[in-house]
């Protein structure tokens, strides 16, 4: 076999490839650095690390013994697992209509679901609406009312109209009706968008602050991300705070640096196994149609 030729250009290429690899790796590494730091050390260094010098789990310890965390992570995981199956189960439905050619009034449906991306009730009468629902102050209503995206969705049935229509055809001649053709069919022709919508869907809950603070006031239904700005506002600018028992209060920045790699390191977990999907997925889903 011939082994391929090593040029300048090619190590040119694979340097800078490198450098910009390492440029996007190193925040994120940094961060790890510094929450398992001692503060005094990270003070020294102002923040930018390369290795940790004393290994301190301060801010961890804080962490976890920090109160309403677990409801809180709860909550973020329950609406994420939740949120996201439902949302790929209705964007499913609501896409398989609009991508058969065959039905009626379909353009019409199509421009209807567009005018939704760029209008909307507003706030305040979303609220009212939320509230006359019964849904203020449950887990739901960061569920249901944003169930679909509309992108998502147009970009799922822009991947079903690419599905050959030959395909369906041969599925009802054996005499296939509408939902196994969706769910044995189209369904598992379409897992590249799917899971890309899956981690679109899922980074949306999980990140999920602005509503909560709107529609949720109790503490046993915050998320993940209302605790941690209050362990922000919580935590001290010196260095250790030693409290009545004992214990230590490791400065805002160790925390910061904890809380950061405590609630993205689930998602980052989750992305190697969408990876292979995703590029086709999103490109599939956005170009044909």
């Amino acid at each position: 076999m011939r082994k391929p030729r090593i040029t300048v250009g090619y190590v040119v290429l694979l340097f800078i490839l490198s450098v910009v690899c390492l440029s996007m790796l190193y925040p994120f590494i940094n961060l790890l650095i510094i929450s398992v730091s001692d503060v005094a050390d990270v003070m020294a260094a102002k923040g930018l690390m390369f290795y940790p010098k004393s290994v301190s789990m301060a801010a961890y310890r804080y962490l976890f013994q920090y109160p309403s965390l677990a409801i809180s992570y709860f909550n973020t995981v329950f609406i994420t697992v939740i949120g996201t199956s439902l949302a790929l189960i209705m964007s499913s439905l609501g896409a398989y209509v609009l991508s058969r050619r065959d039905v009626p009034g379909r353009n019409f449906l199509t421009t209807f679901v567009v005018i939704t991306m760029f209008f909307s009730g507003g706030l305040i009468p979303t609220y009212l609406n939320l509230r006359t629902l019964h849904l203020i102050n449950t887990r739901w209503v960061l569920i249901f009312p944003f169930i679909i995206s509309t992108w998502n969705m147009l970009l799922l049935r822009n991947f079903m109209m690419a599905i050959p229509v030959e395909l369906n055809e041969a599925a009802r001649i054996d005499g296939c009706g509408e939902f196994r053709l969706l769910l044995q069919i189209i369904i598992p022709l379409s897992l590249p968008i799917l899971a890309t919508l899956a981690l679109f869907y899922g980074v949306g809950r999980w990140n999920e602050y602005t509503n909560v603070i709107i529609y949720n006031s109790k503490e046993h239904l915050q998320t993940i991300q209302v605790i941690i700005r209050r362990m922000y506002e919580a935590a001290s600018n010196d260095a250790f705070v030693v409290s009545d028992e004992g214990s230590t209060i490791p400065s805002m920045t160790t925390v910061q640096a904890a809380t950061v790699i405590f609630t993205t390191v689930p998602i980052l977990c989750v992305y190697p196994f969408l990876q292979k999907y995703f590029v086709q997925g999103l490109m599939v889903g956005s170009v044909k149609g």
